[in-house]
Order: C-alpha cells, then sequence, then structure tokens
C-alpha cells in the first residue's frame, strides 16, 4: 500500500507562550502543593524520529544526544541546524552540561514541535528535510517517566546525572529547569494540572547522557506497512519493544477523530 504525503499547508508556527521565571524552587502552583503526592512515574514519555534513524538506534541499542562524545549520527534530522545550535548553547542551570547533551522527550504525543510536522506548520525548529517528510515516515518511541528516573543526588541536593524537566521550549528565555529530584516531582506534577493543558505541548524533559532502548516500552506507528519495517528493523534487536498502529499520534490536532 502506498501511503500518500498529507497535503501541507503554509501556517507560522504560534509563538511560545512561556511562563514567567520564579525564585528559588517554586517551580509548583500553590494549587498542586496541596494536593496530596502524586506518582508520576507511570506517565509516558515520547520521543519522535524518523524511521530512517531506527536502524542506527537499534545498532547502537540506545538513543543518543546531539551533543557529545556519542553526538548522534542521523539520516533525517528533526531539528533544524539553528536550534541545534540552539541546544548546544543553552546550558542546565546548575549542571556543567547544555541542552543537547540530553535525550529531548515530550510528555505529551501532541507536543508542538511534533504537530509542526503533522500540520504542516512552517516552524524554524524543524529541519526543511523533517518539515518535507510525511508525519507517516516517523515513529514514536514511548517510554515512562520511572523509566527515565534514575536520579543521583550530591550532598548539596543537585540531581548530577537524573531527568531534566522543562515548563517550556527548553532553548526559551523564559522557561524554567527543575534539575533536582523533589522540582522535578513538583514541576511534573503541576505540568498535569488539568487547568494547564497546553503546558505539556511545550514541556520537555531532558535525559541526560544515553537512553538504552532497553527503557523504550512501545513504538507507535502511522499504519500497517510502516509496522512491519520497524519490525523488520528490530528482528535482530536484543529488545524489541511493542510495535503499535495509532494513526491519531500521526495527524494534525484538528483532523484527529478518536
Amino acid at each position: 500500500m502506498v501511503v500518500a504525503p498529507p497535503v501541507r499547508k503554509a501556517r507560522t508556527a504560534p509563538k511560545s507562550s512561556l511562563r514567567e521565571p520564579v525564585g528559588g524552587s517554586g517551580t509548583a502552583s500553590a494549587k498542586s502543593l496541596r494536593r496530596p503526592p502524586v506518582d508520576v512515574g507511570d506517565r509516558r514519555i515520547y520521543h519522535v524520529t524518523h524511521v530512517a534513524n531506527l536502524a542506527g538506534i537499534v545498532a547502537q541499542d540506545m538513543l543518543v544526544p546531539d551533543a557529545g562524545d556519542t553526538a548522534a549520527e542521523t539520516d533525517v534530522q528533526v531539528f533544524s541546524a539553528d536550534e541545534r545550535a540552539a541546544r548546544r548553547g543553552t546550558p542546565v542551570p546548575g549542571r556543567d552540561t547544555v541542552v543537547a547533551d540530553h535525550v529531548p522527550f515530550s510528555l505529551t504525543p501532541n507536543s508542538s514541535a511534533w504537530e509542526s510536522i503533522r500540520a504542516g506548520i512552517d516552524d524554524p525548529r524543524i529541519d526543511p528535510a523533517a518539515a518535507a517528510a510525511a508525519a507517516s515516515e516517523f515513529v514514536v518511541l514511548v517510554s515512562t517517566i520511572r523509566e527515565a528516573l534514575s536520579v543521583q543526588v550530591t550532598d548539596d541536593g543537585i540531581s548530577s546525572t537524573g531527568i531534566v524537566v522543562t515548563d517550556g521550549y527548553a532553548p526559551g528565555p523564559l522557561t524554567r529547569f527543575a534539575t533536582t529530584s523533589d522540582d522535578v516531582q513538583r514541576m511534573l506534577v503541576a505540568l498535569g494540572d488539568e487547568d494547564e493543558p497546553d503546558a505539556l505541548l511545550r514541556a520537555e524533559l531532558l535525559a541526560p547522557g544515553v537512553f538504552p532502548l532497553a527503557s523504550i516500552t512501545l513504538i507507535g506507528v502511522a499504519n500497517d506497512k510502516v509496522r512491519d519495517e520497524v519490525r523488520g528493523i528490530l528482528h535482530a534487536a536484543a529488545h524489541k519493544p511493542k510495535v503499535a498502529v495509532y494513526p491519531p499520534w500521526f495527524q494534525a490536532a484538528d483532523e484527529v477523530r478518536y
């Protein structure tokens, strides 16, 4: 079956609406802090990549960040050159790392960057090759926050190797970073607030260093053709995540019919 590329619309990406930074570690609203503890470990996280990149991920048995000694070599870049440069130049507060030292995940399958690809929105964050590709050519690698939480805390309370969570587009000048285990928990709870659903579209979870393929629990694909291709790529892999066809993840938000 031949999948026709979607009709792409020349639309302009909406400007990010990032919240104002706050002092100290107050990464959650007063309302969320009054709530009982919430277990966020089972929440899913999502990493979108082109199917052409999957063989390299399987060969390395891991996802690798864009910077550092293990910098990713991909056939189809998702982020543009300017976006990758911005991520390499944005430090993570309290750590000797930059955003590009981490593997990026979103907290929803409908993140703003992925929506730009699905809907054909003109977005400077997206590489031209990725923008020209059909959404059905991509795969969504799924894990959970629990899998990503390998937090080590130093004497001063700073998480030296654990995950980082942002409340917006990571290189954005007003984006806040949660880097300690307590702040990560608070920000994840705040981002899950039903009164702020749009916050999830911008938020990122940054996994430091490499992210093992064994921690990927599911690969979402657009159709049977891509499912068969992915299963073929995974044939020799030590870890074979479940491969599921779920078209809504690959449709523009205004086209989804559940």
